[in-house]
């Protein structure tokens, strides 16, 4: 899955929001991976432990803490990179320290990037001679982090954690339609020129309490921020008026400012019962707060063979594409990891929560009858048995759930790629999904396995529906103007499906000889199938993909050299009935990727350890797009190197 449909989570704690589109997976820029220590990954639904949104998986980010030292203590880090990616430089340093019951990390990264290169060649239908320029691919960014902790005692701890993150003209890049040989009729730039996001967190911690109700206890109250400019320049070629004409044109520039803001609370704890039971409940309630305004300027210029040879019309619309609204929502969990036998252990566990969405004051905007409110009770089993001390089997069912978003129910306006209208529908219910897992897992010293088949039902999945010429004249005079007035190709609306089905295999292997060489890869293929009266493809992002590496590190550590492979296989392009074609053709062509990294520790003196390294990514210069970019097409960067300089105290 993709989109809102993977959870994503900093520390335990929301980053998706209702406001965010659904597939355009910006959510991950909100992060940065200097301030990460690493990221947990939670394949297959996982609702009743973190709720909506989580039915394809989570993706948690955990920051880095102050290293554990004795007694008082000072250290840190600092890093330097360059990469001939646009020709940009990114640096980072933080320092960390502990004094008594007092620790603290603060940190900052810089990054400047400019556009970069995608090399010549032919990707589907598109094909080109030389290597070109992807605008508005560079970023310039800066992120400042800051982690306090107090311990009040050995068994109750206190962490307040702050992050600041801002980046200009982040854009999602585009090839300049002129340099096709087979130009779309449509330009499309869409660019964030200014974009901030906050957050902070206070956590408390106590461990070691052995009182009736927890063992441990884990709270968490978070206040965060993200305000956004997203800018709209949009060219459309509309064709001759008549036989003989010049071809007349629509320009749509857009701005929309947003200002949400999310307040929450996490809350959880554990409870063992002997040997065999361990417990984990919990709440959490959050609120996400959405304010937007909108403002576009419309120039349609009529062209003649005769006089006045031009006429230009310019039009101004100041009406918010979706309203002001609030999304609240609140749940209980539960879950019980259970060990009956020694070599069996069932989990098991639950989860009910209620979302609301309410429209609010908006000019331009009748908000009444658009607010929604719905509740959902998940469930989840798994039982995993040991075989043997290497190999476990385990079979798992579960069920989760998405709430709509605010942009799916309520927009109503030029979709952001420029060549469509959406229209609301605030009938939209919440998704649902049924899941099974079956998986065999082998892991020793050297060597690992695992296979995994699933299978997801989505119930009342979330998809973009093209209306037909005969619907969109059964719509009301004034959705029909403005969909005339924005000259857009196709009109969708978010409609949900009777059923939606995804199922496929994953395998994953490893194997470390003793000379320190690692050989591994993992496989997966993927099928899905939607379930109507028409029974329209899913659109999904590929049919099989294969990834393989070969690492060798001996056991002193001090360097190591690694070559990566990523192969797509090849997937139709899956268009339903009225949705445009992509510039790439009726197929999406499979790609082989391949890269090259090392690294080398220098030397180490006066506590300073000084270490490089060097990644050749794209090795082989191909061209190739990511399924998420296909549809405007944004090639990705052709061969480039990323160099790094780290010193370590």
């Amino acid at each position: 899955q993709r989109g809102l449909r993977v959870l994503f989570l900093e520390d335990g704690l929301r980053l998706n929001n209702a406001r965010r589109q659904s597939d355009f997976g910006e959510i991950s820029g909100l992060a940065d991976l200097d301030s990460a220590a690493a990221v947990e990954v939670v394949r297959g639904p996982a609702s009743v432990l973190y709720g909506s949104d989580a039915i394809g998986g989570v993706l948690n980010l955990i920051t880095r803490r102050p290293h554990p030292r004795d007694g008082h203590s000072f250290g840190g880090t600092a890093e330097l990179r360059g990469f001939s990616a646009g020709g940009g430089a990114s640096g980072s340093a933080s320092v960390d320290g502990s004094f008594e019951k007092v620790e603290f990390q603060v940190g900052s990264s810089y990054r400047d990037a400019g556009d970069y290169q995608a090399p010549s060649g032919t990707f589907g239908d598109i094909h080109l001679a030389n290597d070109v320029k992807v605008r508005d691919s560079g970023v310039r960014d800066r992120n400042f982090w800051g982690t306090f902790g107090y311990a009040v005692n050995d068994r109750h701890s206190l962490r307040l954690r702050l992050s600041d993150y801002q980046a200009d003209n982040a854009g999602f890049g585009l090839v300049d339609p002129t340099l096709l040989e087979e130009h779309p009729q449509t330009n499309i730039r869409i660019l964030y020129p200014d974009q901030k996001f906050s957050r902070g967190v206070l956590t408390y911690s106590g461990g070691g309490l052995a009182n009736p109700a927890a063992d441990s206890v884990d709270v968490k109250l978070y206040h965060q921020r993200n305000q956004r400019v997203l800018v709209n320049n949009i060219g459309i070629d509309i064709g001759p008026l008549g036989p003989g004409f010049p071809d007349s044109g629509v320009q749509a520039d857009t701005r929309n400012v947003t200002d949400l803001k999310t307040d929450g609370v996490r809350g959880e704890a554990i409870k063992l019962f002997g040997e065999r039971h361990t417990l984990t409940y919990g709440v959490e309630a959050f609120r996400d707060d959405s304010h937007n305004t909108d403002f576009s300027i419309t120039t349609t210029s009529l062209r003649f063979p005769f006089p006045p040879f031009q006429q230009v019309i310019v039009s101004h619309d100041g009406i918010a594409n979706a309203p002001n609204a609030t999304n609240s929502s609140a749940g209980v969990f539960a879950q019980d990891e259970w060990r009956p036998l020694d070599r069996l252990t069932v989990t098991g566990g639950l989860r009910y929560q209620e979302t609301t969405t309410k429209a609010n004051s908006t000019p331009g905007w009748d908000v009444r009858g658009l607010d929604f409110k719905g509740n959902k009770l998940v469930g989840a089993l798994t039982g995993t048995w040991q075989l043997m001390p290497e190999l476990n089997a385990s079979v798992s069912y579960a069920t989760a759930f998405r709430a709509p978003s605010i942009i799916e129910r309520l927009f109503n306006g030029p979709t952001p790629e420029g060549t469509g209208f959406q229209i609301l529908n605030p009938n939209l219910e919440a998704e649902a999904s049924r899941n099974w897992d079956v998986g065999f897992k082998y892991r020793r010293r050297q060597a690992f396995m695992e296979v995994v088949l699933f299978r997801s039902d989505i119930q009342n999945g979330i998809v973009q529906y093209f209306l037909t010429p005969q619907e969109i004249a059964a719509l009301p005079s004034d959705v029909r103007s403005q969909i005339e007035q924005s000259h857009a190709r196709f009109t969708v609306q978010q409609r949900n499906a009777d059923r939606l089905r995804y199922q496929g295999v994953e395998l994953s292997v490893g194997y470390r000889f003793t000379n320190g060489l690692t050989l591994g890869g993992n496989f997966t293929d993927l099928d899905g199938k939607r379930f109507d009266p028409t029974n329209p493809p899913t659109g999904d992002t590929y049919s099989n993909k294969l990834v393989a590496y070969a690492r060798w590190q001996p056991d002193s550590g001090r360097y190591w050299v690694e070559y990566r492979l990523r192969h797509n296989g090849s997937k139709n392009a899956d268009v339903v009935p009225g949705e445009p074609l992509s510039p790439i053709g009726p197929v999406l062509p499979a790609f082989t990727v391949h890269s090259i990294a090392g690294g080398v520790r220098l030397f180490e003196s006066a506590g300073l350890r000084h270490t490089i390294q060097v990644e050749v990514a794209n090795l082989t210069d191909q061209l190739y797009a990511e399924f998420s970019n296909a549809s405007f097409f944004r090639p990705e960067a052709g061969r480039h190197v990323t160099a790094s300089y780290r010193l370590q105290f």
